[in-house]
């Protein structure tokens, strides 16, 4: 037995309903087996029905499919639709479109002010600068690649009480440097403060 669908040849996936696997999918997603635009859910309605909304101040993640970063995504329409990413649907269905020319190379992003990637709550979303996130993540010690400086970096071979004794030294480069196991060029970058700069 095939498909109830006029024209379609598969064989039923759903007996009670006499669909294939196809049409019982469109069905249960758009409310019919029509395969039209038409027949889909309207962008916004299909946006805040994958959306678990909770109380005002807490987080309303996103149920449906994510990326391999963390972040919610939607097509937009049809089957060639553009990828939005969920909270970015959000913020523009709430506060109108995104502005293309903010500053910066990335232009405006929307910012999670909660720092939780699935979560659409309007309230936790605010407009930024790829800056002002980075700012961010660095500010609340998110950021994984955050650069060690100093005698905290993994290849240091200095620490800042050596960095004083060499800037107190009277020996010069050469001698340093072989002291401390380092280039001489090493020991004068320190002295003239391009390197270390921030120790006194």
């Amino acid at each position: 037995m095939t498909c109830v669908v006029d024209g379609c040849q598969r064989p039923i996936y759903v007996k009670k309903r006499e669909l294939c696997s196809a049409h019982y999918n469109r069905l249960i997603t758009t409310g019919s087996v029509e395969d039209t635009i038409k027949a889909r859910a309207p962008f916004e309605q299909r946006v805040w029905r994958q959306i678990e909304k909770r109380g005002p101040d807490e987080c309303w993640p996103w149920t449906a499919k994510s990326k391999v970063t963390g972040y919610g995504t939607i097509g937009r329409g049809g089957r060639d639709g553009e990828k939005v990413l969920a909270h970015r649907a959000v913020w523009e269905l709430t506060n109108g479109p995104i502005p293309k020319d903010g500053p910066g190379h990335h232009g405006w992003v929307v910012l999670h002010t909660c720092d939780n990637r699935l979560c659409c709550n309007p309230a936790h979303l605010r407009l930024g600068t790829q800056r002002d996130n980075v700012k961010d993540m660095d500010g609340k010690r998110r950021r994984k690649t955050v650069a060690r400086q100093g005698e905290a970096h993994s290849q240091a071979k200095l620490t800042e009480a050596d960095i004083r004794d060499i800037r107190a030294s009277s020996l010069n480069n050469a001698e340093l440097g072989r002291h401390y196991g380092v280039e001489r060029q090493t020991i004068r970058s320190i002295r003239i403060g391009n390197t270390w700069s921030r120790v006194k």
